[in-house]
């Protein structure tokens, strides 16, 4: 194809079209993959289109760099999470929907173990931050967004890669009663004391 001044244009695929996502999808299982073995210091963008099986420049069609896909991987992983833990942000949210977290991150223990290991967890907390704060904004907490999202968020955090740290056969039900005690009981519902 040329251009009216006669430079070549280049085709870029459409980012949602089929072959697109199966790109994407094969250079974040890629990522995810190296990441099991090596720092992501020491993944070289050549590492990730070899194991993805693309091309070295079909990568810069999607991507600036590593850090910007394992962003990406974060950023979906924390949308999963969030679509199936809304009820847990209800003012009568049930401790149900706690369990359903938690069987989400321990079905995918190991993704997550890397995820909040790696250099991906910031952006995770980005992301959960944001999502958190639209959510607060419509919730009845006692405690003013501003607070309410950024201590929902650490809190969560924090006991997730706390609990992904201990073995696996930790039990799921005191990760659910330690998420109940200290984020959702303290924060989420109303209860809290009446501050003027």
């Amino acid at each position: 194809m040329m251009t009216a001044a006669g430079a070549p244009r280049t085709r870029m695929s459409r980012p949602n079209d089929a072959r697109a996502v199966r790109s994407r999808d094969a250079l974040r299982a890629a990522l995810l993959a190296l990441i099991e073995t090596r720092p992501l210091e020491q993944i070289a963008i050549r590492d990730i289109t070899t194991q993805a099986g693309v091309s070295y420049p079909v990568f810069f069609r999607r991507y600036a760099s590593k850090e910007e896909l394992l962003e990406d991987i974060a950023t979906a992983e924390v949308r999963e999470l969030l679509s199936l833990s809304l009820p847990m942000f209800e003012a009568e949210a049930e401790v149900e929907s706690l369990w359903v977290l938690c069987r989400y991150v321990d079905d995918h223990r190991a993704l997550w173990t890397r995820l909040l290991t790696c250099g991906a967890a910031p952006a995770m907390r980005a992301e959960f931050m944001r999502i958190a704060k639209q959510i607060g904004e419509r919730s009845d907490s006692w405690l003013p967004v501003e607070l309410a999202a950024p201590f929902v968020v650490g809190g969560l955090f924090e006991i997730l890669a706390w609990w992904l740290s201990q073995p696996s056969d930790y039990p799921m039900g005191n990760v659910v009663q330690i998420i109940d005690a200290l984020v959702v009981k303290s924060v989420l519902r109303p209860s809290g004391p009446g501050l003027d």
